[in-house]
């Protein structure tokens, strides 16, 4: 690209040539960001976001021990702690209680692959 002097006079033109441009990029710009869509599956929530989204309504202090002991799924970026919302809702649905059944289930299961062949 060649630098070229310009001229007091030239000053509108050149101004206008920068605008055309500046109004091109624009253009291809929002027709790319239409395009690009947003990865659900990656919402971050904040301590106190996610204590609005659990159904119990901990406080903070009580997710803040949960980090602490790991025993919620969390990323943390040097101070700051946050949360993968789908990480949250798998983290919720593996805590819910087993049937009876189930737990009979299991047993067997792990009966039948301890046992030894004689």
């Amino acid at each position: 690209m060649e630098k070229q002097i310009l001229s007091f006079n030239d000053l509108p033109s050149a101004l206008s040539l920068v605008i055309n441009k500046l109004e091109i990029l624009e253009e291809k710009f929002s027709t790319l960001m239409t395009q690009i869509q947003p990865d659900k599956g990656l919402e971050w929530l904040s301590v106190s976001e996610l204590s609005e989204y659990l159904p119990t309504h901990p406080v903070e202090h009580t997710i803040y021990c949960w980090t602490s002991n790991k025993q919620i799924p969390f990323h943390k970026k040097g101070k700051r702690i946050m949360f993968l919302k789908s990480e949250i809702d798998e983290w919720m649905q593996d805590n819910k209680s087993r049937s009876r059944a189930e737990i009979m289930n299991e047993a067997i299961a792990y009966v039948q692959s301890t046992r030894k062949v004689i």
